[in-house]
Parts: structure tokens; sequence; C-alpha cells
């Protein structure tokens, strides 16, 4: 029952803005998205709940950051770009990069700066465990040529029927929640649109699509979804959503858990550019990895 309740919230939430009322507004605001050679996106989330079991989620929340750049490697605006786009993903912990990821002609180049982690609440893992790690990686670039993750994509390649099954279920879920989000009563005023909604009517939307594959009864569910979108003529500048349900605890009474994500879209022209001095992964530094540190 967990599992079908958070896939479909978690779908929700993804798919949402893609179906809001205004359809024309909405559809020039999303296209908007790849109608440049540069797209940024920051995001940031939070929770907020009276109950103490999620204080340390809340400040994890709270400290975390993410950003998505990416780029076009051929001039072309980014919807029209196909493979040929750059990109890089930046974690970030109370303002400090933890993780940067780029992806530029089919290679991956990664840094880490693992020693930021130690200030987050409620990680089990050992101060003495991330001073090691720290030690080996931090501060360093690290390549995984295309030639390597073709190597390690080709021996875990589902088949033909589970990637069709996967697009069966991922188009019935579109279909579903973009019915579900369309027939929905919006606002719009200063160049925002939002909706609010109850979580019962996702769960029962997608019930149809995710019963089947879960195997689980659809669950009675109380709450509210809200989905907000901003543009600028009919440019996307930021969009939010948040869902609110009730707690899992009694302490002191029920306590309404609130969690929202929120991003923003700029498009200014920065390249994704590829770092110097990376250290060359190969196989067999692959094949190290689950020995290293005992």
């Amino acid at each position: 029952m967990k599992a079908f309740t958070l896939v479909g919230l978690l779908a929700a939430g993804a798919l949402g803005l893609s179906a809001c009322g205004a359809q024309a507004t909405l559809n020039g605001a999303v296209t908007s998205l790849g109608a440049s050679p540069y797209l940024q996106l920051h995001l940031t989330g939070s929770l907020a709940s009276a109950d103490p079991a999620y204080a340390d989620a809340q400040s994890v929340a709270k400290d975390l950051s993410l950003n998505l750049d990416y780029a076009s490697a051929n001039g072309a605006n980014l919807s029209a770009a196909g493979t040929s786009v750059d990109s890089e993903v930046l974690l970030s912990v109370s303002g400090t990069t933890v993780l940067d990821a780029r992806s530029i002609g089919g290679s991956l180049y990664v840094e880490f700066n693992l020693s930021s982690l130690g200030s987050l609440p409620g990680l089990n893992v050992p101060p003495t465990s991330i001073a090691a790690a720290g030690q080996m990686l931090d501060g360093r670039w690290f390549e995984l040529p295309q030639s390597l993750l073709a190597q390690v994509a080709a021996a875990h390649q589902p088949s033909a029927a589970q990637v069709a099954r996967a697009q069966s279920i991922a188009q019935a879920m579109i279909k579903a929640l973009s019915t579900l989000v369309e027939g929905a009563p919006y606002t719009s005023s200063n160049g925002t649109l939002a909706e609010t909604g109850t979580l019962q009517s996702v769960v029962d939307a997608v019930a149809p699509v995710l019963g089947p594959v879960t195997g689980a009864t659809p669950p009675t569910v109380s709450g509210t979804y809200s989905i907000s979108l901003t543009t600028s003529g009919t440019t996307a500048t930021a969009g939010s959503v948040t869902i609110t349900s009730q707690g899992t605890s009694a302490h002191p009474a029920p306590s309404p858990v609130t969690v929202s994500l929120q991003a923003t879209a700029s498009h200014d022209a920065v390249p994704v550019a590829t770092p110097a001095g990376a250290i060359v992964v190969t196989p067999s530094m692959l094949a190290q990895l689950p020995t290293i540190g005992g």
C-alpha cells in the first residue's frame, strides 16, 4: 500500500505541471524550456511538521539544493539538439557543493566533496568513514569514458519486453494524471497558474494503472496537493509542487506533513565545461571499488 501511494504522489508531482488548465499558456511555457541552447534549473525543497519524528528530515530538506544545467553542444536549441546536449548536476549542502557531475560528449565527469556530508543530521554513517572516503575522492575529478559507460550499460541492459512495458506504464500514467489535472479548477494571477486538489483524487486517477502493476488495493488517503507555474510572457520562470498529508505519528497529536519542491528556470549562455586533469576510470579500477576500505 505504501508503495502504491508513494509512486502515485511522486508521479503527480513530477507530471502535474505539464497538464495544467490554461492549455495554450502552459504549452508555450513548457515548450520554452527547450527553446534556447541553454537552460538552468535551480531546485530547493522543504518539509514542515510539528511531529518531532521529522526533525532531521526538515533540517536535511532545508540544507539541500540541486542545480541542473543544460547546454547545446551544436548550437541548436535544446529541443532540436538531439543527443548533442551537455549537462551538469550540482548537489549542494548549505551552499557547499557535495557532488558535481557533468555529462559531456557521452563521457561522465564527477567530483566529490564528501566531507560536507558530515553536517547533515540523521546521516547514519560514521564520521571516520566519511573522512576516509573524502581523503580518497575529495577534490579530484574522475572521468568515466563513453566506452566504459557503454560497457556498464550493456551489462545491465533491460530486455525489449521490459522496456516496452515500462514505456506503456509511463504513457498510461501521463494520460491519467493529465486528465485529472486538466479537469480540476485553477486560478491565474500575475503570470502564475495555480491549482489545488485532493490526494485521494490522485490515487483514484492512477489506480487503474498502478493497481495491476503493484497488486495493491488503492488506499484511502487524506490531504491535498498544490501546483503552480509562473511565466514571463510565454517563458516558464518558476514552478512548485506542494503535498500535505496526515502524519504517521500521534505525538502529541496527528500532525500534518507538508513537503514542497520549488524550481526556478533561466537561460543564461553558460556552457558545461570539460574539467582539466581528470583521472580516467578503467574497468580494473571499478572492479576494485567493492574492496576499498575492507
